[in-house]
């Protein structure tokens, strides 16, 4: 069971992974950790690095508008590289 809860600061959604800045409600020390976007909009259970405490954190999800964003932001990327982009992956 969690000892502490983790909260969460700021976050940032890159096209891999969720980086976020947490702080622990044991040690009140600020740290950053990285989670899969699988666990977006999940609450994930792991130790604070500081003090090495279980606690869990509710990660933040993509509003509508943000997955909006990305997808035009993708489909630009497409655009400038043609055919090219699509071959290579």
């Amino acid at each position: 069971m969690a000892e502490a809860i983790f909260r969460v600061q700021s976050h940032k959604f890159t096209q891999d992974n969720i980086q976020g800045t947490l702080v622990c409600s044991k040690c009140d020390e600020v740290f950053s950790k990285e989670f899969l976007l699988d666990l977006e909009g999940q609450t994930t259970e792991f130790k604070c690095p500081v003090c090495g405490v279980t606690g869990e954190a509710d990660l933040p999800f993509k509003t509508a508008e943000e997955r909006e964003e990305f997808d035009e932001d993708l489909d630009e990327i497409e655009e400038e590289n043609g055919d090219e982009f699509d071959e290579e992956y």
